[in-house]
């Protein structure tokens, strides 16, 4: 292509902070292969998040690249309480309690310790682990009590306050959507963001409140944002059909779910579900530690090089970035090296799919889909337009991951932004425009914004109910 930025079909999610917050590196990481833009709403005030989404916008536009905002929610995440500025020494085999009515840390010989969830003591039973702090520390559940759980520590360490909670063997009746993300949903909504991610998820019915929640604070006339599914507890897992039935798109978010589930699964469950999202053609995230030693490093270990690499070869729609581009050493770098990885990665055969399609792909997606990878490999076409809006469906016309762009106009600036996440797909802006004249169109406008080239071979998507398409040379 003509812009390097395309060269990768891989797109890449990048989380903004303190490293990337100016207009000047936001520029920068957009130049090395940004695609989306994570707000995470666990940290900041409005007005840092109104800065920054104004900051991204700006830098898109200086670039000439549409970039998504996602929204990511805090959710209910279960912490410690206040505990003494040294921290807390945990003895394995001792015994500590954790009460659900007191903010105050007790001393002792059983130790006291406040947590955030009033009705945990409910939700657990004898025998259940409680894990800590990315689960460094494991307790084991010994007796409940009124709303005092008394625990033993199976795997010791010193424990500082607001560390996070998982229960691997509970489920929890705490609702996913806390009163903090409402009201930051409102937020996100007068912000205009495109995607909302949704942190621990359980069932289909978190996904079907939190879009009702979305359609009462939209205005009269306004769009909904897009919803991921953050998949991060085990019941997610158990539950995952029917969330992914309902939802827009997916993020394996592989921290806490190694934690609910044992790590040396967390693989196969990530390309388990990165399959089942290409199969019906929604956008699917890997994230979390991708490039981790970034943070202080300037080049990744050779492990999480082969980790990004093997989400490529999974063929999710996209790789994220969290600490190394919010508050790491090196943000740009990390774009740079992890859109080197992708390239490599998709130029390989590995990155290939078989010839021939699942019988849960839509018909006409998965036919045309399969004779576009056809004809690029052949290097008859160069890429391929179409409309969202003209031809229902075609935005899933790369789930056979042809080797060549899928250009998808939209007049609506929204939905360019939110096509950002699709794998192998080149959004652009373009007046509405007859049917018949929408291929013309289309080319004219890719080559104003040096798209494509003269002498390139493009097949266009016959606007309308009946499939097919057309062949224009540039």
């Amino acid at each position: 292509m003509t812009k390097e930025s395309f060269s990768k079909r891989t797109k890449i999610v990048c989380t903004i902070g303190p490293s990337s917050r100016d207009v000047t590196t936001l520029r920068a990481m957009i130049r090395a292969g940004m695609n989306v833009a994570r707000l995470n709403f666990s940290h900041g005030t409005y007005t840092q998040h109104k800065i920054l989404m104004s900051h991204i916008l700006t830098a898109a536009k200086k670039e000439g690249e549409p970039v998504a905002l996602l929204q990511d929610l805090q959710g209910p995440k279960i912490r410690l309480g206040n505990v003494p500025d040294e921290g807390v020494i945990l003895e394995t085999g001792k015994t500590v309690i954790l009460q659900t009515e007191t903010d105050h840390f007790v001393a002792g010989e059983i130790p006291v310790f406040p947590i955030t969830y009033s009705h945990l003591h409910k939700d657990l039973s004898v025998s259940d682990r409680i894990l800590i702090d990315d689960g460094l520390l494991e307790l084991k559940t010994i007796r409940i009590s009124d709303k005092r759980i008394r625990a033993e520590v199976v795997h010791g360490g010193r424990v500082t306050s607001h560390k996070g909670m998982n229960f691997p063997d509970s489920t929890l009746s705490i609702s996913s959507l806390t009163e903090k993300d409402r009201e930051d949903l409102k937020f996100g909504m007068q912000q205009g963001v495109d995607w909302v991610a949704l942190s621990f998820v359980t069932s289909a019915k978190d996904i079907v409140l939190l879009r009702r929640l979305l359609k009462q604070a939209a205005r009269p006339g306004q769009k909904i944002p897009h919803i991921l599914a953050k998949i991060e507890k085990h019941e997610a897992i158990t539950h995952f059909e029917e969330i992914l039935q309902e939802v827009d798109g997916i993020m394996v978010a592989r921290g806490d779910l190694g934690m609910e589930i044992p790590a040396e699964e967390v693989p196969l469950r990530q390309k388990e579900i990165v399959e089942r999202c290409r199969q019906v053609g929604k956008p699917v995230i890997v994230a979390t530690q991708m490039l981790d030693s970034m943070i202080r490093n300037p080049r990744p270990t050779r492990a999480e090089v082969s980790d990004a690499a093997n989400a490529v070869i999974d063929h999710a729609d996209a790789v994220m970035l969290s600490g190394e581009s919010a508050t790491g050493s090196y943000p740009v770098e990390a774009v740079e090296i992890l859109a080197r990885i992708a390239v490599t990665t998709e130029s390989s055969p590995l990155d290939d799919l078989p010839d021939c399609e699942d019988a849960d792909t839509p018909m006409f997606e998965a036919v045309m889909s399969h004779l576009f990878r056809l004809l690029s490999v052949h290097h008859y076409i160069h890429g391929i337009v179409a409309s969202p809006s003209l031809t229902l469906g075609c935005e899933r016309l790369g789930i056979s991951r042809p080797q060549i762009p899928l250009f998808l106009a939209s007049s609506d600036p929204q939905e360019v932004r939110q096509l950002c996440l699709r794998w192998g797909v080149r959004p652009f802006l373009m007046k509405e425009t007859s049917p018949d004249l929408f291929g013309k169109h289309a080319v004219q406008q890719l080559r104003k914004l040096q798209l494509v080239r003269s002498g390139m071979r493009i097949a266009v998507v016959h606007p309308g109910p009946f499939p097919g398409f057309d062949f224009l040379t540039v």
